[in-house]
């Protein structure tokens, strides 16, 4: 009863801080001035006790397959790009109002959307001596855009690449094909990474051979595959005197328990979570949270190519089938949790109430599994997620509240986290795929486009519709707030009519870390700018 009490303690004092920044999130995403100032702030505040020195040990979930710089997944903490950066840094980021700042480069910008042009800083180099300049940006987004390097972002970066042109060895302008106000952010989050064209060639076409060289904070050490990697301080680092660690490490901890009880006893400076999964931890001696305020998004995907959901009135049977303020009391084992009524909440400018979604009607819900009975389409679901106890919980809960409507069967399969995505991205074996954890999106793009465009690299249930596709290409194309906000009302329209995928809960992400850790500057979906961490004599964290 003490750890569920100090469950619900944390989480209420959390929503309460995520509604007194709602407001001034909701105009840092529309673009408003007032708080430009915020991230030069941030910075101040992490190097206002800055130690030069020192260890630091980061878990991650998982591990990274490769040190190729064009496979990316995922720009929340704790998961692969988090170990790529530290050595190849981001080329661009987004911060946590959503702007695009300079990270390797300087900026990357544009007055129409259509011609942007990226600027480097002088002087950079690669630690293996060759220069960071504009022929190495351009050769690796080239590679990106070749389909047999397997990037997740080739088509994004092949749609424009051949409006890449060199102005001279710090200037790049690219010339894209239609106006998209939001290359900047999906650069940050899609193709941020430049690695020594060198290293790339020397390895081939053999992933595996390709040997780290970068530009960024730190330099590579050590990796044991699925166990732990370590980097040192880069000491050529353009942006002396950071880094400041000596040493970064970080530990592959899949199991959520036992990254927390790492943490707790002291074996690593800090894990990416939600509150309801920290409990008591977070009071433990030596130890406070930190909030990442970037809203997410719990959601699970439709298969949309074949099976029960390829007809709609079976999407919007679950939607009425199950409560989900209650799928995400199972999922957290904690109550209070608001459910979303379309893709935007209320923290973002384009948040609206005229389309929502369909709400918990098991009568109407019943209803419509009879009707697909009745037509020879008997429900039946293959449920995959993957196999901590948060998940199984989340999913022995849907199969219990959905075997109890007639005409519906439900087959569970758990699989490791790492299997996950191959076999709902790629295999699309699954009905219903419920991925862990929230997908955060600084501002609408890219999160949404990779999760609602035809061939997204989000969209796992594969579903596709012109009239999506026509209003977020609207939303991207234009520069004039009150045009993106409009398109933004289309989308969740569409999003209402048709119900893409299941969207059941929102939540920010936190850090459950050592209270004598400093330098906390997230940015993306969370990642943290590893060149300003630090570790204080004294506590620091809460600061």
């Amino acid at each position: 009863m003490e750890k569920h009490m100090n469950n619900l303690t944390t989480t209420s004092k959390s929503r309460a801080a995520r509604m007194g920044r709602a407001a001034a999130l909701a105009l840092a995403l529309l673009g408003t001035s007032v708080l430009t100032g915020m991230t030069s702030n941030a910075f101040a505040q992490a190097d206002e006790q800055a130690v030069s020195g020192g260890e630091m040990t980061i878990i991650a979930g998982s591990d990274i397959k490769s040190w190729d710089p064009a496979i990316t997944s995922g720009t929340f903490p704790g998961g692969p790009m988090d170990q790529l950066d530290s050595v190849y840094g981001f080329l661009v980021y987004v911060d946590l109002q959503g702007k695009v700042q300079g990270g390797m480069a300087e900026s990357l910008t544009s007055d129409d959307a259509k011609v942007w042009t990226l600027k480097l800083r002088p002087n950079v180099k690669f630690t293996d001596g060759n220069p960071y300049d504009a022929e190495a940006v351009v050769y690796n987004w080239k590679r990106a855009a070749n389909p047999d390097t397997l990037a997740p972002a080739q088509p994004f970066v092949s749609s424009w690449i051949d409006g890449v042109k060199i102005i001279d060895p710090l200037t790049i302008e690219i010339t894209l094909p239609t106006p998209n106000r939001n290359f900047g952010s999906t650069v940050a989050q899609s193709a941020p990474f430049v690695a020594s064209p060198a290293a790339l060639e020397a390895a081939g076409s053999d992933k595996a051979a390709i040997k780290p060289v970068g530009a960024g904070p730190f330099l590579f050490e050590s990796w044991d595959q699925g166990i732990s990697l370590s980097f040192e301080r880069n000491p050529d680092y353009w942006d002396q005197p950071r880094p400041y660690l000596d040493t970064l490490k970080f530990a592959i901890i899949p199991e959520t328990n036992s990254r927390i009880s790492t943490v707790v006893q002291g074996g690593a400076q800090m894990m990416a979570g939600y509150p309801y999964q920290f409990g008591a931890n977070a009071e433990a001696p030596g130890v406070t949270t930190h909030e990442i305020p970037i809203p997410g998004l719990y959601r699970a995907y439709f298969n949309q190519v074949a099976g029960s959901f390829t007809d709609h009135r079976a999407r919007e049977a679950f939607y009425h089938a199950v409560d989900p303020a209650r799928l995400m009391q199972a999922y957290t084992q904690v109550d209070g949790y608001v459910t979303p009524t379309n893709y935007f909440t209320e923290a973002s400018p384009y948040y609206q109430t005229e389309y929502t979604l369909p709400t918990y009607d098991p009568e109407k819900a019943q209803e419509l599994f009879n009707e697909l009975a009745a037509d020879g389409k008997p429900f039946k679901m293959k449920l995959v997620t993957y196999s901590n106890s948060d998940l199984k919980r989340l999913a022995s809960y849907l199969q219990q509240v959905l075997s109890a409507y007639e005409n519906v069967e439900v087959e569970l399969e758990l699989v490791d986290q790492a299997m996950l995505k191959p076999q709902c991205q790629t295999q699309v074996n699954f009905d219903l795929c419920v991925d862990g954890g929230v997908l955060v999106a600084n501002g609408a793009e890219p999160i949404i486009s990779n999760l609602l465009k035809t061939g997204g690299v989000d969209n796992w249930g594969q579903y596709s519709s012109e009239a999506m596709d026509g209003y977020l290409n609207a939303a991207n194309a234009t520069m004039d707030q009150a045009q993106v906000k409009a398109a933004y009302l289309d989308v969740q329209k569409v999003i209402a009519e048709d119900l893409p995928l299941y969207i059941f809960g929102s939540e920010t992400r936190f850090l459950l870390l050592r209270d004598n850790t400093g330098g906390i500057v997230p940015s993306n979906g969370g990642i943290l700018q590893k060149q300003y961490l630090y570790v204080c004599e004294d506590a620091c964290a809460a600061k």
